[in-house]
């Protein structure tokens, strides 16, 4: 059976939620299913400018020769997956399947135009709320497309819901083979913290820069292991160390090093870092939002805060630094509790409901 995956943009940088659309895919094909990924040059209606429509025509014109649209640089996907780069995901455009699964707000509004795919057979896979990009209105219009919609997260459930739309709740997996803990929480060094960056102000991580700066002045011990795509910014100071896109084996070491980890997001679907530091035995102090929330639990796996208050977030990391035994049980309780999160379990549901359509 044909299946076809359609991404917004191409996936030659890190992004979360293409890695979950890739992990389904490694798995799809090794039961024997004719996987493709698909990434459109234009994602432009007839509105659109000549200017812009001129840009996306050369960036067709570059993926073709160098082929530069691939995940090869950060993903180890499974051979047998095909790549592909289409004008448009115009149905005319995109190679025939038996069942597409679009992955944003505006690769849905292509799918439910085709005409040649039973309703049955064309899924939503909702990993945000897109509002970033888009108006909340034509956000939420995605919701009523006629489209099987599949949501990673309980909040995102209660999104589609409120809009009178059924969807399928299933959690992302994570990689239990590779993400492991090294170094046991009472070994790790209380003053040494990891997070993620990224350029997106809605990443929030300018709030965690001056959550930071309030407990370096309380510990002038504190050090910082920061990793992310982007380059290291230049205003960082040498208490930072920088990691630009590390490896799988680098990133399990900057974990490890660390005791706790941290995030001021405004925002996610289901965030993956925050399981991975779990995996690896960290304590969590994290913002109280809905892609958080999904593993981190108030004084049980993390400790929260409210987003735009970097001086509650400096509050936790301080009680963290400052209790061990709270540090450690938070961090040993999220070990244990994230475990249930396998990719195994979310396969098992998401390819029964990929059967339902046969």
């Amino acid at each position: 059976m044909k299946l076809s995956f359609l991404m917004p943009y191409a996936g030659k940088r890190p992004v979360g939620g293409f890695k979950v659309v890739y992990e389904y895919a490694n798995r799809l094909v090794e039961d024997n299913y004719d996987v493709s990924v698909i990434y459109p040059a234009s994602l432009l209606f007839k509105e659109r400018s000549l200017g812009i429509k001129i840009r996306s025509l050369l960036r067709y014109v570059y993926y073709i020769l160098t082929r530069n649209y691939k995940c090869e640089k950060w993903f180890t996907l499974n051979e047998n997956v095909k790549e592909k780069v289409v004008w448009s995901l115009s149905e005319k455009f995109v190679p025939k399947s038996e069942i597409f699964i679009c992955t944003a707000v505006e690769t849905s509004e292509y799918l439910a135009r085709y005409k040649n795919v039973p309703i049955q057979n064309k899924f939503y896979l909702i990993q945000h709320f897109e509002a970033w990009f888009f108006s909340e209105t034509r956000v939420k219009h995605s919701y009523h497309l006629p489209l099987r919609k599949i949501v990673i997260a309980e909040w995102l459930e209660y999104l589609v819901k409120s809009e009178n739309e059924q969807c399928t709740l299933i959690h992302n997996g994570f990689d239990f083979n590779f993400f492991t803990q090294t170094i046991p929480p009472a070994q790790k060094d209380r003053y040494r913290i990891t997070m993620l960056y990224h350029i997106l102000e809605w990443k929030g991580c300018e709030d965690a820069f001056k959550a930071l700066n309030i407990v370096k002045e309380k510990y002038p011990e504190l050090h910082v292991n920061i990793f992310g795509f982007p380059r290291r910014p230049k205003t960082l100071p040498d208490w930072y160390d920088y990691y630009q896109t590390p490896s799988k084996t680098t990133l399990v070491r900057i974990y490890n090093e660390a005791a706790i980890f941290i995030s001021a997001s405004h925002g996610e679907g289901f965030s993956l870092t925050p399981p991975e530091a779990m995996m690896c035995g960290l304590a969590l102090a994290v913002t109280d939002i809905g892609g958080f929330t999904v593993v981190c639990k108030q004084n049980k796996t993390a400790l929260l805060s409210p987003v735009h208050r970097p001086d509650l977030l400096a509050m936790n990391i301080c009680k963290l630094i400052e209790d061990d035994a709270l540090r450690i049980r938070l961090a040993e309780t999220a070990h244990n509790f994230i475990q249930s999160f396998t990719w195994d379990n979310a396969y098992k549901k998401f390819l029964t409901l990929i059967k339902d359509t046969v």
